[in-house]
Order: structure tokens, then sequence, then C-alpha cells
């Protein structure tokens, strides 16, 4: 239930040019009531985060059967924050606290030793653009640097700004890059 709850906080994020034509595709969650995460270099600047939406429900149903996605603006101008260095964007979302409030969102905690070297994480992501997908347990973290975690994990461009969590459904990473393995 609690990683039902958690995967329902991700959307699609649809990055958008100035004449409304798709350009490609991230990943970002709720983390608050009406703020979504995501990577910087999905949403750069808030000129594209004002040109972009986040869809939620971009998934099929658990009869197999696609749900009806719900499609919101971004709303750069009420807030809009950014590290090109830690890769990360945040960004308010146009709607009420009501109508975001059937996703809920996954607090932040700011508490350290939520994540080990050899313990497994969950990534829920849209790669490729693609539907909603979950990368489940055989995700073992195999570094945990100052400021970053590297983990074995399936993932593909799209899924940048994928939320990364731990077994307690708590995020401990923003997804960001990958690099394909040798074997």
């Amino acid at each position: 239930a609690a990683g039902a709850r958690a995967a329902h906080a991700v959307g699609r994020v649809n990055i958008r040019d100035q004449r409304g034509r798709v350009v490609g595709y991230g990943t970002g969650s709720l983390v608050s009531p009406q703020l979504l995460l995501t990577n910087h270099h999905v949403l750069p600047d808030a000129a594209t985060a004002g040109l972009s939406v986040v869809e939620f429900r971009y998934e099929d149903g658990v009869d197999g059967r696609p749900l009806a996605p719900v499609v919101f603006d971004l709303d750069p101008q009420r807030l809009f924050l950014a590290d090109q260095g830690l890769d990360y964007a945040l960004v308010a979302i146009r709607a009420t606290p009501t109508e975001l409030g059937t996703f809920g969102f996954s607090r932040l905690i700011e508490a350290e030793g939520k994540a080990i070297v050899g313990d497994f994480v969950t990534i829920v992501q849209h790669p490729g653009g693609e539907k909603k997908q979950v990368a489940l347990r055989d995700n073992r973290i195999v570094d945990i640097l100052d400021q970053f975690m590297h983990y074995e994990a399936d993932t593909e461009p799209g899924s940048s700004g994928s939320p990364v969590f731990n077994d307690q459904w708590e995020i401990v990473a923003l997804h960001h890059a990958s690099v394909p393995t040798q074997d």
C-alpha cells in the first residue's frame, strides 16, 4: 500500500517548446501538496518549466487497461528553484491542493542513514516517456558519495527526475543519469 501511494505521486514531465511541441520527457514526483521535484537537465530554467506540463496517471491500471491521464501546467512564476550542479529542479504546479490531493506526495526527509551500501532501492519512472514503470528490488546501492549515490537499476532516458525509494518508501535519491554495464 505504501508503494502504491508513493508511485501515485509520480508523473511524466512533458518538456515543450514555444510552439507547444513535446521535445522530450522526464519524470517528476510530488514532494509537497503543490511542488514537483525533477532534474535540472529536465527543466533547466523557469521558461522551459512554464511551457511544460506534468501528466499523472499515465499508466495502466491493475486490469491492464490504460488509466485516464490527468495533466497540469507547471507554475514557475510561483516557485522555481534549481541547481545545475546537484541536478535538481523544484517547481510549483498550477493546480489547487484539492486537485492534486488525490495523488498524495512523498515528503523529503533530511535524516541521514536512510540508505546504505548494499541496500535495495526502487525507482518509479517513465523510461523513454513511456507509461509508468517500476524497477523493483534487484537494484542494489553500490556506492554513496558526498552528494551522489550509485546503484544498479534498469533505467533509460526519460527516467531522469525519478524518485529513488528505500524499502520504507522514503525518497533517498533523485535519479539523474545512467551508465551502461560492460557485460
